[in-house]
């Protein structure tokens, strides 16, 4: 296998996998322990990867580009945002949240609605549907981010309010929350939060158990949880649905209580 292609497979099995040993990955491209060394220190080196503690290798999600994270989990982002946006009620006013969960929730929303967003790429994926009043916050472009951020923006979101907010995660973790790799982007969410009758949170398995620098909010403060997977750390929670959205299964939905 070339290497361009081996490294990508790599990265394709942590993303499924979510941490693997270097004798695991071996075994499962078939090539030898030294040969996965050997990518896994170019993934490092672009900050793709990383080895925890416990000398695991797992893929570093936070500080990958939004190109780089876009690639992962496709098919798996497309199903949590069909998902999603299938319990949007028709006529609602909905806050979206930037990155490419929640984008996939944008591309499959079918039903006519008021979308607030300081996503460019959700505004560009909206632009032309008629039966969408779109509102773009503006403010200081972030082109890492991909998102309007600043004081102008936190500006024109309080003159908002909404039915329902969808808010991704850079890392959620059972008892710290929601939390953020930048600053600019926990302040975007902790308003939306603050500025929405529902507040709903959808999230790949890769962000799960981890905790970023940037308190956005605590758990209980999320109504509705999509996931897709069981998330056996998860705490007991008051009020709070959870629906695991699997692959090649039926939705699962259920309350933690």
């Amino acid at each position: 296998m070339h290497k361009a292609a081996r490294q990508k497979k790599l990265l394709a099995l942590l993303s499924e996998q979510g941490e693997c040993s270097v004798a695991q990955l071996a075994q499962m491209l078939r090539v030898s322990v030294d040969t996965v060394r050997r990518d896994l220190n170019d993934l490092q080196q672009q900050g793709l990867a990383q080895k925890n503690h416990g000398g695991a290798i797992a893929l570093d999600v936070p500080v990958m580009t939004r190109r780089a994270r876009s690639a992962l989990l496709s098919d798996t982002k497309r199903r949590l945002g069909q998902a999603v946006a299938a319990q949007i009620p028709p006529g609602s006013t909905v806050m979206l949240d930037a990155g490419n969960t929640v984008l996939a929730v944008a591309a499959a929303l079918t039903v006519p609605a008021r979308v607030i967003t300081a996503s460019l790429d959700i505004a560009w994926a909206l632009s032309d549907r008629p039966d969408i009043e779109l509102i773009l916050l503006g403010g200081q472009w972030d082109h890492d981010q991909r998102l309007f951020a600043g004081a102008a923006t936190l500006a024109m979101l309080q003159r908002y309010r909404a039915d329902i907010a969808v808010l991704g995660a850079c890392a959620v973790h059972p008892t710290l929350g929601l939390s953020a790799s930048q600053e600019a982007d926990a302040e975007i969410k902790r308003a939306m939060l603050a500025s929405c009758a529902q507040r709903w949170l959808v999230v790949d398995h890769l962000k799960l158990n981890r905790c970023q620098p940037h308190r956005v909010a605590d758990l209980t403060e999320i109504e509705r949880l999509f996931i897709d997977r069981p998330w056996n750390e998860l705490p007991p929670l008051d009020s709070t649905d959870v629906s695991v959205i699997a692959e090649g299964e039926q939705d699962e939905s259920y309350r933690y209580v």
